[in-house]
C-alpha cells in the first residue's frame, strides 16, 4: 500500500512489528519517515521510525550504510545528540527507531524570523550554539567498546540538523553521513557528502576531515543566525565552493553592530579557512563564546530558550498534539508478529534536565503549551527577538476554534518555504490536519531522512536588498565601522584549481530510476548537477521491472554533462 506523505496511516496498515505507525511524514529517494509509537503504549512513547524503501532492501552497499548510521548513532549518548532507540529488520525492511523531538529546527526559526524582519538576541544565538557545541564535542569524543576514539565527523552540520526543543534543550541531529573509525561503508571516489553551503574548504576539496571541519560548519550556522542571511550560498555549486574557499567573508558587524568583540573574534577563528587556525574542538569554541558574554549574563539558559520557543513558536509546538489526538481513537489491539533480526539498544538513561514552566505545560498530550507562570518581562528575561523597531514583542496566534468532534479538515493549502529549500507549511493553519502533518514533517524529517547520498542545496533564500531595521546599541568594544573579516581568505593555487576540476552530471528519466556509477549505488533520478571527479564513467540505470540501460559518459572538469531523459 502506498501512503502519501503528510497523511495519517490507515488503521489496517499501522502494524509494523512491535510498532504502530501513526502518520507518514515524508518520503525520499532512500527512506520514508513515520511518526510512530511502540504497540500498546501511550503518547509519551512517540518516536520517529525511519525505514528504507523496498527497492533498496537488496542493495548491499546501502544496507551497510544504513547499518553504519544506526551503529554509530547508538554509541552517541548525550543530552544534546539525537538518540537511537532500536535498529532492526521486519518483513524484509530495515528500520531505525529514534528519539522524537518536540521542537523547531533552526532552519524553521530562521525562515520565520527572516519573513518577519526580526533577529535573535545575541544571548539566544549564543545559547543555541553553545549547546550545539556540547553535542558535537560529545560525538567527537565518543569511544568504541575498545575505549579508542571513534573519530566521528558529522559532515552535515547545518540549520535543519540542529533542533531547539520545547524544554530548551538543543539537539544535534542526523549522523546519517557521519564518518567514524571502523565504519563498513566507504565514501565513493569523486563524491562529496553534505550541504554544500555549510562545507569546510577541506571537505569541498576532498581532503581528510577531522572535528575542526564540523567547527567551521557550526560557525557558518552561527553567522547566519546572527545575520538572518545566507553566508556562502550562491546560484551554483561551483560559485558556492568558490565563496567558501576564497571570497572575503563579510564582517558580521555589518548586520549586527551589537556583537561583542570577543564573540566576533571567536566567530572569525572558528571560520578560519586553514584548519590549523581554528579552535581545536567544539568545546573550545563554546568556551570562547561563554567568555565573550560574561559581562552580559552569559549565553541564554535552557529556561530562556524554552520561553523563546513558547512565546514565538508556540503555534508550531502545538501541531504535534493535534495529529496524535486524531490518531488516538480506540482501535483493536494489533496482532503480534515476530521480528526478524531486531536489535533493541539498551543504555543508561540520562537524568532529565529541569524543565521550565513553559516546557512542563507543553508535554505530550496537552493541546497547547500554557504560558509561563511568571511573565517574561517580570522575570527579567532579556530581549529574545528584536523587531524592526528594536523592541521585544511577544506575539501569539489567536486561539483556533475547535472543529466538531470527529471532523478532520484536510482542505488547507500548504505553501513552500524557501530558507532551506525544503517543504514547509503555513503556521497560521496548524489546526488543519493537513497543515499539522506538514508542520510535524518539517520539524522532524530533516532529523531522520537521508534523502540521497548528495544533500546539495540547489536553491535557497534569495536575500532581499533591504536588511531588517534593527535598533541596537553598539557595545563600547565593538568598532562602529564595518570591515572585511580576516579568516585566512587566501587559498593555495592547487586548492583553487581543485574546485574547478569538479564536473557535473545531470540525468533524468520518465519513471523512477536507480543510478549506479562505476558499480557504486548513487541514488534516484532526477539528478541535477551531481559533482563528480573528471574522467570516463560507466553509468548503469535500473528502471521499472528491473530493466537496465548502460551508458558511457565522460565528465569534464568545470563543465556540465547532461545525459538527457531516459525513456522506459
Amino acid at each position: 500500500m502506498t501512503i502519501p506523505a503528510g497523511t495519517l496511516v490507515p488503521r489496517d496498515a499501522r502494524d509494523f512489528g512491535s510498532y504502530q505507525l501513526i502518520a507518514k511524514l515524508a518520503t525520499g529517494g532512500m527512506a520514508e519517515i513515520f511518526l510512530a509509537r511502540p504497540s500498546g503504549r501511550g503518547q509519551q512513547d512517540v518516536l520517529v521510525l525511519k525505514r528504507i524503501l523496498p527497492h533498496l532492501a537488496e542493495d548491499d552497499h546501502f544496507v551497510t550504510m544504513f547499518r553504519d548510521e544506526a551503529d554509530l548513532a547508538h554509541q552517541l549518548v548525550h543530552k544534546n545528540v539525537c538518540q537511537v532507540h532500536a535498529f532492526g529488520e521486519y518483513a524484509g525492511t530495515w528500520f531505525i527507531a529514534m528519539e522524537y523531538h518536540h521542537g523547531v529546527p533552526l532552519s524553521r526559526m530562521m525562515t520565520r524570523l527572516s519573513k518577519a524582519g526580526k533577529m535573535l538576541d545575541i544571548r539566544m544565538v549564543a545559547g543555541i550554539i553553545v549547546q550545539a557545541c556540547e553535542g558535537l564535542h560529545a560525538a567527537h569524543e565518543a569511544r568504541g567498546p575498545d575505549g579508542v576514539l571513534l573519530n566521528v565527523v558529522h559532515r552535515d552540520v547545518s540549520p535543519p540538523n540542529i533542533m531547539v526543543c520545547g524544554d530548551g534543550l538543543v539537539k544535534v541531529l542526523d549522523f546519517g553521513i557521519a564518518k567514524a573509525r571502523g565504519a563498513n561503508s566507504r565514501t565513493r571516489t569523486g563524491t562529496v557528502k553534505g550541504k554544500n553551503a555549510y562545507m569546510s574548504p577541506e571537505q569541498i576539496l576532498g581532503k581528510p576531515l577531522d572535528r575542526r571541519s564540523d567547527v567551521f560548519a557550526l560557525a557558518i550556522v552561527m553567522y547566519e543566525m546572527l545575520a538572518i542571511k545566507r553566508l556562502f550560498h550562491r546560484d551554483s555549486d561551483f560559485l558556492t565552493f568558490k565563496a567558501i574557499t576564497e571570497e572575503p567573508i563579510p564582517d558580521i558587524r555589518e548586520r549586527r553592530p551589537d556583537i561583542p568583540a570577543g564573540m566576533r573574534a571567536a566567530l572569525i577563528q572558528a571560520m578560519a579557512r586553514d584548519p590549523n587556525g581554528r579552535f581545536e574542538n567544539a568545546q573550545q569554541f563554546a568556551n570562547a563564546i561563554r567568555s565573550s558574554l560574561a559581562t552580559l549574563g552569559g549565553p541564554a539558559s535552557q529556561n530562556d530558550l524554552a520561553r523563546l520557543l513558547f512565546t514565538d513558536f508556540g503555534d508550531e509546538m502545538a501541531a504535534r498534539d493535534e495529529i496524535l489526538k486524531a490518531a488516538d481513537e480506540p482501535a483493536p489491539p494489533p496482532t503480534p508478529r515476530p521480528m526478524t533480526g531486531q536489535m533493541h539498544i539498551q543504555r543508561t538513561p540520562l537524568p532529565p534536565p529541569p524543565l521550565p514552566p513553559a516546557a512542563r505545560s507543553g508535554e505530550l498530550g496537552s493541546a497547547r503549551p500554557k504560558p509561563p507562570t511568571i511573565p517574561v518581562a517580570e522575570a527579567g528575561i532579556p530581549s529574545m527577538i528584536v523587531n524592526n523597531q528594536g523592541s521585544t514583542k511577544t506575539e501569539l496566534p489567536p486561539p483556533v476554534p475547535p472543529l466538531p468532534e470527529g471532523v478532520i479538515d484536510l482542505s488547507a493549502n500548504v505553501p513552500v518555504d524557501s530558507w532551506m529549500a525544503n517543504p514547509d507549511t503555513n503556521l497560521l493553519r496548524a489546526h488543519r490536519m493537513k497543515s499539522v502533518l506538514s508542520v510535524v514533517a518539517a520539524l522532524v524529517v530533516l532529523a531522520a531522512l537521508g534523502i540521497g547520498v548528495f544533500m546539495f542545496l540547489q536553491s535557497g533564500d534569495k536575500d532581499s536588498t533591504s536588511d531588517p531595521k534593527v535598533v541596537t546599541t553598539v557595545p563600547a568594544d565593538a568598532a562602529p565601522k564595518p570591515e572585511v573579516a580576516d579568516a585566512n581568505t587566501s587559498m593555495s593555487k592547487d586548492d583553487i584549481l581543485a574546485i574547478s576540476r569538479f564536473g557535473y552530471l545531470t540525468i533524468k528519466a520518465n519513471a523512477k530510476t536507480t543510478i549506479y556509477i562505476d558499480g557504486k549505488y548513487i541514488g534516484e533520478t532526477p539528478m541535477t548537477r551531481l559533482p563528480l571527479a573528471p574522467g570516463p564513467k560507466k553509468i548503469k540505470a535500473v528502471g521499472p521491472k528491473n530493466k537496465t540501460k548502460l551508458l558511457d559518459s565522460t565528465i569534464l572538469g568545470g563543465q556540465d554533462t547532461d545525459e538527457g531523459t531516459l525513456i522506459w
